[in-house]
């Protein structure tokens, strides 16, 4: 709690720790309440010792008695409340009645005043101040302070009086709405608990709904009792000075009763152990209340209640009903289908200040699903909650998830939930079929005559709920470093269109009559905004490209006698190889199986010096598709043989 709520500064001996250690022990609040007599209050009279009085309080919301007009309202609020801080606190509506008068002050952005009425009762009007916890909106939220100065006086007929007073407000707050929050406070100047204006406010009747209770239980005869000494309000002086009583404190004459719904413990309700006398140790029992020491206050605020006042404060705390604080809406995003979609909510008590704890449980709808239970929140507290989303299968998901909670502005608080669950992508170097390893064949050519290829890579089938395809790296290798791709690797994303890229073959200063392969392996995963994704398979793409000389016969030619490279390897479909004879020769070139039986013949008869490139479709001699698996390309010339072996991918 802050240290303004603790009470006064405590300053004691060792024999009065233990007393004074139990009052300074206060709960924490929502707002502070202050009723104090300001003995006949004009413009410019005492404001020195009332500004070191209410800065030591730093009251929320302060009602007072004996103002005797507007100016004085003015300059109360102006010199003395907002001296230090201007626009600090507000003045209620001041109605001037018959006597001395009421007046009631705010702070700004504690409390939302919405009004002030006069209730006529006898001597002095009684004046009604409704206000409302800043931050709510809801009439529950709503509670009065009936400020009022009855009649002072021990004879029978000043009893009598206050007894007509009291029956007036009795019955006004016998009017009000069962489980109203209302207070009475003011200077009551009753003796004891049977005094009859005192009695009328607090007995039970048939129509209780006006009946006020003293939220300390302090009942009996207060005047001159020791046993009620921490109670006492009048006087903090021992002498009479300035129109006021002295005699030192021996009198509760200043009280704050409050209606039974104000002491329940929930919402709005009266903080146990708050209220108190400020500046009552206990140890001034008809003595001046800055006769040294004062085991509760500085000597500087002992002193400036005693020049302030006949009277002293009376102070007590309440707490603000609970608040929701939780977001409107919770989007999960899409999340990949089987994983466990999750996202966290949190529920806090936003309630302004300290506050009741705030008691609430959620309501998930379908497709969703979200903790059982009751939950608590303390003030300025929150929890957090995982909320999941249904993600056994692909589709969309949307949803109210409710929090249903003692807020009395927001008792059933909704939360729109939103988010997708959806398929794996599903990598492809074909359109139409799950392709994993391809070929990209720059073909045979000069130097300065080779072109760029593209390649696409697809997501396989994709729609709406299938994760977007993202090729997010890439490794390339071989082929002398002659191959790239054009403008460096970006990453990609592909969806219902492939994510497409160039590539390109350096052939500037390449070997003549020489073929160059490389190996691009993409690497794929599900779109890094789709919760649950993960790394796919790899793209294989086999680069080829052969560098024709400039007569197709390498200078070396007589000392070549070779079978290059089937390119590409493996393959998905039609390959390609180079066949080197030094001079004219007959040869043959064949597709064997593992077996050695045939497949297909590809070239047989004679042949001219160089270099003669040799294709194979795939096919066997009957024209089909042969199946996958590895095969040998197999030539002969003369009494060479030399075979490449070769993998079938389909």
């Amino acid at each position: 709690m802050s240290a303004r709520r603790c009470g006064p500064a405590i300053v004691a001996p060792a024999a009065a720790w233990v007393v004074v250690l139990l009052a300074a022990a206060q709960p924490a609040w929502g707002f502070r309440v202050v009723s104090y007599n300001l003995l006949d209050y004009d413009p410019g009279e005492r404001q020195a010792s009332f500004r070191t009085v209410m800065d030591s309080l730093d009251a929320d919301i302060i009602a007072v008695q004996e103002i005797k007009s507007q100016s004085g309202v003015n300059d109360f609020l102006n010199n003395v409340l907002n001296y230090a801080v201007p626009g600090k606190y507000q003045a209620m509506l001041f109605y001037n009645g018959p006597d001395t008068d009421n007046a009631c002050f705010f702070k700004v952005g504690v409390v939302d005043s919405i009004s002030a009425v006069p209730i006529f009762t006898p001597v002095r009007y009684t004046i009604e101040y409704t206000f409302r916890p800043s931050g709510y909106a809801s009439s529950a939220a709503q509670f009065r302070i009936l400020s009022t100065h009855l009649k002072a006086g021990d004879t029978p007929s000043d009893e009598t009086t206050r007894r007509t007073q009291t029956d007036v407000i009795r019955d006004y707050l016998n009017g009000l709405p069962s489980g109203s929050h209302f207070m009475v406070l003011g200077d009551l100047n009753v003796y004891s608990n049977v005094d009859q204006g005192y009695v009328r406010l607090i007995r039970s009747e048939a129509d209780n709904d006006g009946r006020c209770k003293d939220p300390i239980n302090k009942q009996g005869t207060w005047h001159d009792n020791y046993t009620f000494r921490h109670t006492h309000t009048q006087s903090p002086r021992d002498v009479s000075f300035g129109g006021g009583s002295g005699g030192g404190l021996d009198d509760r004459f200043d009280q704050i009763l409050v209606s039974y719904a104000f002491d329940d413990g929930d919402g709005l309700s009266y903080v146990p152990s708050s209220y108190f006398a400020f500046g009552n140790d206990g140890y001034h029992l008809n003595a001046a209340i800055n006769a040294p020491p004062n085991y509760v206050v500085s000597q500087a605020v002992a002193d400036a209640l005693y020049y302030a006042s006949d009277h002293i404060p009376v102070v007590a705390s309440f707490q603000a009903p609970a608040k929701v604080a939780a977001a409107s809406e919770l989007d999960f995003g899409a999340w990949i289908v089987g994983t466990t979609a999750e996202r966290t909510l949190a529920v806090g008590n936003g309630a302004v200040g300290d506050a009741d704890e705030l008691s609430y449980s959620l309501t998930a709808p379908s497709g969703f699903s979200a903790p059982g239970g009751t939950f608590l929140a303390a003030g300025g507290a929150s929890n957090d909650h995982t909320i999941s989303m249904d993600a056994g299968s692909a589709g969309s998901r949307s949803g109210t998830l409710v929090v249903n909670s003692n807020d009395l502005d927001h008792p059933a608080w909704n939360v729109s939930l939103s988010g997708s669950v959806v398929e794996h992508a599903v990598p492809s170097l074909d359109a139409s079929e799950t392709v994993l390893v391809d070929t990209l064949d720059f073909g045979s050519h000069e130097a300065g005559e080779f072109g760029e290829l593209a390649l696409d890579v697809h997501n396989l089938g994709h729609g709406p709920l299938q994760a977007l395809l993202e090729v997010y790296d890439h490794v390339l290798v071989g082929g002398d470093g002659r191959f790239s791709i054009v403008g460096g690797f970006v990453t990609k994303e592909a969806g219902a269109s492939p994510a497409s890229y160039a590539v390109a073959f350096d052939a500037d200063g390449a070997d003549e009559n020489a073929l160059y392969t490389a190996v691009l392996t993409l690497k794929t995963r599900d779109d890094a905004d789709v919760s649950g994704g993960t790394n796919l398979a790899d793209l294989v793409v086999h680069l080829s490209a052969f560098v024709l000389g400039g007569s197709g016969v390498p200078d070396d030619a007589a000392a070549v006698l070779a079978l290059g490279p089937v390119r590409p390897n493996p393959a998905a479909g039609g390959v390609a190889l180079a066949l080197t004879l030094p001079e004219a020769a007959d040869a043959s070139v064949d597709v064997v199986d593992v077996a050695g039986r045939v497949v297909r013949a590809l070239r047989a008869g004679p042949l001219s010096a160089g270099v003669h490139e040799i294709a194979w479709d795939g096919r066997d001699d009957r024209g089909a598709p042969v199946a996958s698996g590895v095969y040998f390309c197999r030539a002969t010339v003369g009494e060479w043989r030399e075979a490449r072996k070769v993998v079938l991918v389909r």
